[in-house]
């Protein structure tokens, strides 16, 4: 696992350090370096997860687009529902947003 440089992660929330695990875990079983681009720093929309350590993205542009989908199956299927986990358009982004108890 690398972080991108300027990459910082104070504040991050513990779910957040397991959910990176995971993905470290998943990333290595497909054969593809995890590099993290974006925590807490960075330009993110208003109300972002980022900010409060609840958010983070990982980099996708070294991988083909059918391998990215491939990763995010995977982490979907590894992931708790708590976890949204969407593929942009040159990352995955990773978020913490638990859902509500009926």
């Amino acid at each position: 696992m690398k972080l991108k440089e300027g990459v910082r992660l104070i504040g991050l929330h513990n779910q957040m350090v397991v959910a990176m695990l995971v993905c470290s875990s998943v990333f290595g079983k497909l054969g593809q370096e995890l590099v993290i681009t974006s925590v807490v720093e960075g330009k993110h929309k208003d109300g972002s997860l980022h900010y409060s350590g609840q958010a983070f993205d990982l980099r996708t542009r070294n991988m083909s687009r059918y391998r990215a989908r491939l990763i995010t199956a995977e982490l979907k299927h590894r992931l708790p529902t708590d976890f949204d986990i969407i593929l942009e358009s040159n990352h995955i982004h990773i978020e913490y947003q638990p859902k509500k108890q009926y």
